[in-house]
């Protein structure tokens, strides 16, 4: 099967309209004179257009032609895009178009429109179809460098014929083809790399029964505005707290562009492209004719976080408000809640200057007086290779939208990327450069934080980076993921859009697979996904045979159906007691059930199935092969330091048998089940990443206590930093102060001391002991970095027997959280945090030191998914130890290098409303056996 190359995927689905007005008769001609005609459509290869313009010389009639100069990288196609109404495929039509160019292999084509078929990949829209000219003449191809030639097309009766052909092969059904019509002519100005330049006059085409509309580009540059190819003539608008384009509600699928090719992001099946403030008006345009949406950058402070003035505002506004392409418009930036009133005036001032379009806002904390200004509410954090799980992460999520107006419209960025402060700790180069070795995060991570966000309820979702979908940082496997969610994601839009009430979460037959239960009038949507222990390093295998699930408050009438872009296929029911009892018979990862009684919406889903599944099946075929390589090139790097696993290599050659099986089966046209053997492909993968893992973290005291052990990619890295450490004896804690011992009535100098709470908390920190307390008297210092998170409680759990007295010494650090005096405690804090952190010590660049302390929580702590925290200035909060539930007196170690700086310290913090105990914290450097403190720099 040949594989999937996402980079070079033509799609020619294009809308444009033309430059000229065409005149009320049958036959359309144009000779160039004045205008350009032609407007720069999807590319695969990376180009700079040096002109496009009227030009004067040695037109083939008349005064001037149309002139197109390029300066081109490789590639396959650029297209250009000649808008020309309606015209019927009819035995009289024809189309030419005079050419001469300064090298051959230009090409012409007709985009054929059938109107009474749907495109099964995006049902707004009509499906399309490209037929080329005379094949028996040939002359639809420029052949002869320097010369004027003349292209045609005609004969397109019997080219469409041959192409109904093979698009019923491709769908599995017989097409409508009845009144299809042409309506536009592309050009492939694609010759090879170097410089290009094409002149095109004398154009007629025609019968043409309905002309093209004209638009007047707003930059005045010649370019024709292009409506989007999503909703031609269809009206953005907030109903209530609902996206609706037209008369349909919208589920986006969002993209942060950077430099990936449009139509590789388009091709994956982004519906949505987020531009920055310094976007090249250009990109809009071509986003626009690709048929994706667009969400332009709007500022509303300048860079000292001052307001920007009204009239600044309304100019950003003005400068795309009539683009048809336009979704909404997103704030910079994550807003605090000391913003929101400000924010409030601009987002005001924006709607005067656009009222038709929303405004979204990515939001940190003030979510309820953000609601009320902003429609689209955007909420996140990246738990990937953190502490943080991901049943914690979903539960985050779920309380977000409860701190804000009820039914507010909430959507979050999904993590594809590797964030900076890891790229330079884990790799040691900016994540902005190209990654030479295998990188995470692995494509099912993006999986499962995609499928726990729309379980969350998310009405739209966001992915963070396009760059590490890109094969410069070893993304092709995230961006294969990302095709096959949008392509789930998609099928299941109707259902999506139509929750209006919060998920319920019911447990499954196997203890680390909950499943959401969402309810519309279309029927019930149940979506398992896997939320075991340490997910957010490596998911494991991840893999249930027979996995049941016992669904409440499901009508007896209505089926239950597995939706996947494979196949859709009936399940196993029975009634119990508390509801349907459904039985999937194969689960990995996630999955979406569907009961319903609507034969229309099970029609739909075997329709998308039928259209999709042979790309998905590749797709998948494609993601395997992939990450089979990225993980066996770390599996031997690895053995090659002496750390084998005893089936690791039967592990790698079970993904490689399965993944030959799904291509053999792909080949025998056998989409669906090539479809789930190149999904059961990667499961001995995980296997084998799980197990290296585990083994690389045993003895340990937390998974973070190496800064490499939190993604398999990094492991070798891991065991050469642990042979370094081990290769040391502890030296003598630097770290003046972190047994708390100083007598009650001296201040802890130089320990900084930060309260911050929106919450009505009483915070408190003191130095206790058996006999007395000692408040700790430091002057607060906020630190927006250690302002975070809300979550609900942890259950409740029997409380223990409270125990201040010190692990050491005579004394201890006590922090406390608890609702002032007459108040309730809240169900979730959004933001509260009580953080002390020490001086910091100066070691030489590249000392290993081990950082320890010892913790006791007497109660659970509840109202945050952070809970108390214990971390390093050079692992950040990132790489925090987080504790929730109760635990004895207990020692936690980490290991770390000094980083550039020469700088270290320690924080320990309270995020949630409870009581912690630290004592004995320590920073000390280990010294090799030659009795120097090691001071080797990069990743060693």
């Amino acid at each position: 099967m040949k594989r999937v190359q996402m980079i070079v995927i033509a799609t020619l689905g294009l809308f444009a309209f033309a430059g000229e007005v065409f005149a009320q008769t049958s036959i359309h001609k144009n000779s160039f004179e004045a205008k350009t005609g032609f407007y720069k459509s999807g590319s695969d290869a990376d180009f700079h257009e040096i002109a496009h313009k009227i030009d004067d010389r040695d037109p083939h009639n008349g005064q001037g032609a149309e002139y197109i100069e390029l300066d081109v990288k490789q590639g396959k196609y650029i297209n250009y895009v000649y808008q020309i109404g309606k015209a019927p495929v009819a035995e009289e039509f024809r189309a030419a178009l005079w050419m001469r160019a300064n090298r051959p292999g230009i090409k012409m084509f007709a985009r054929v429109v059938l109107p009474n078929e749907r495109d099964p990949n995006n049902l707004q829209n009509v499906l399309t179809t490209y037929i080329p000219g005379n094949n028996d003449k040939g002359n639809f191809t420029y052949e002869q460098a320097g010369p004027w030639q003349l292209l045609e097309l005609g004969r397109t009766v019997n080219q469409l014929k041959a192409q109904q052909q093979l698009m019923n092969a491709q769908y599995g059904k017989s097409l409508n083809f009845t009144d299809a019509y042409i309506d536009a002519l592309i050009l492939n100005v694609y010759a090879g790399p170097g410089v290009t330049k094409v002149w095109v006059d004398d154009l007629e085409v025609g019968p043409v029964t309905s002309p093209a509309p004209v638009a007047v580009s707003p930059d005045n540059n010649n370019a024709p505005k292009i409506p989007n190819k999503g909703a031609p003539g269809s009206i953005v608008r907030f109903e209530g707290n609902r996206l609706v384009v037209g008369k349909q509600r919208m589920f986006f699928r969002a993209i942060r562009y950077t430099d990936t090719m449009l139509p590789v992001l388009r091709n994956a099946g982004f519906n949505t492209v987020c531009f920055d403030r310094n976007v090249n008006p250009a990109l809009l345009n071509e986003a626009g004719e690709l048929g994706l949406w667009i969400v332009p950058e709007l500022r509303v402070m300048n860079d000292d976080g001052l307001p920007l003035a009204a009239d600044e505002i309304t100019k950003q506004v003005n400068r795309n408000a009539d683009n048809d392409a336009l979704l909404f418009r997103h704030i910079k930036g994550v807003l605090d809640y000391e913003k929101a009133q400000v924010v409030a005036r601009q987002v005001s001032t924006a709607h005067q200057a656009d009222p038709a379009h929303p405004i979204a806002a990515d939001v940190w904390d003030g979510l309820m007086p953000y609601s009320r200004s902003i429609q689209l509410m955007g909420m996140h954090r990246f738990p990937l290779m953190t502490t943080m799980e991901l049943p914690k992460y979903r539960e985050w999520l779920e309380t977000r939208q409860k701190l804000a107006n009820p039914n507010s419209f909430t959507w979050t960025w999904i993590q594809t990327h590797l964030p900076d402060q890891f790229g330079e700790l884990l790799y040691n180069q900016s994540t902005q450069a190209e990654f030479k070795e295998p990188v995470g995060p692995q494509p099912e991570q993006v999986r499962l934080l995609a499928y726990s966000a729309v379980a969350a309820g998310c009405r739209g979702l966001g992915f963070w980076s396009d760059r590490f979908l890109a094969d410069s940082h070893q993304g092709r496997d995230r961006l294969l993921c990302c095709a096959l969610l949008n392509q789930e994601l998609d099928m299941m839009r109707d259902m999506l859009v139509g929750v209006d009430d919060p998920p319920q979460w019911v447990d499954t037959s196997h203890v680390d697979i909950k499943a959401a239960v969402l309810r519309s009038k279309q029927g019930v949507l149940v979506i398992p996904i896997w939320q075991g222990r340490f997910s957010q390093f490596v998911p494991g295998q991840a893999a249930v045979s027979k996995l049941t699930l016992v669904v409440p408050q499901v009508p007896i009438t209505m089926q239950a159906w597995e939706v996947t872009p494979g196949e859709v296929r009936g399940l196993k029911m029975s009634r119990v007691d508390k509801g349907q009892k459904v039985t999937l018979p194969e689960f990995g990862l996630t999955s979406m059930v569907v009961f319903t009684n609507d034969a229309n919406l099970m029609g739909r889903f075997q329709d998308m199935a039928r259209a999709k599944r042979q790309q998905a099946a590749q797709w998948s075929h494609d993601m395997a092969v992939y990450e089979y390589d990225k993980v066996a090139k770390v599996h031997i790097e690895l053995e090659k330091q002496g750390i084998t696993l005893p089936d690791g290599n039967a592990l790698l050659e079970d993904c490689r048998k399965r993944t030959q099986k799904s291509e053999e089966m792909w080949k025998a046209r056998n989409f669906a089940e090539a479809y789930h053997e190149a999904e059961r492909a990667m499961r001995p993968l995980r296997i084998l990443m799980r197990a290296h893992c585990e083994k690389a973290v045993r003895g340990m005291d937390t998974p973070v206590a190496s800064p490499y052990a939190v993604s398999y990619y990094t492991l070798p890295k891991h065991w050469q930093f642990m042979n370094d450490v081990r290769a040391c004896s502890t030296s003598t804690n630097v770290l003046v102060g972190g047994d708390f011992e100083l007598a009650p009535e001296r201040v802890q100098e130089s320990w900084k001391l930060v309260k911050d709470s929106l919450d009505n908390m009483d915070l408190t920190a003191e130095r206790v002991s058996e006999m007395r307390i000692a408040r700790i008297q430091t002057k607060p210092e906020p630190d927006p970095k250690l302002v975070k998170n809300i979550l609900k409680p942890d259950p409740k759990t029997p409380p223990k027997t409270e125990k201040d007295a010190p692990i050491e010494g005579r004394q201890c650090l006590k922090l406390e959280v608890k609702p002032q005096i007459g108040k309730v405690a809240p169900p979730a804090l959004e933001r509260t945090v009580l953080a002390l952190s020490s001086p910091a010590v100066k070691l030489p660049p590249g000392t290993l030191v081990q950082i320890s302390g010892l913790v006791n929580i007497p109660r659970a702590i509840g109202g945050s998914p952070d809970g108390a925290l214990m971390y390093d200035s050079a692992g950040g909060e990132p790489l925090a130890i987080r504790f929730s539930a109760p635990t004895e007196w207990k020692k936690f170690t980490v290991y770390r290098r000094v980083p550039a700086s020469g700088a270290i310290s320690m924080t320990v913090a309270l995020t949630g409303i409870g009581t912690v105990y630290f004592d004995d914290l320590r920073i000390e450097p280990l010294v090799p056996p030659g009795g120097n403190v090691i001071q080797a720099g990069g990743n060693r």
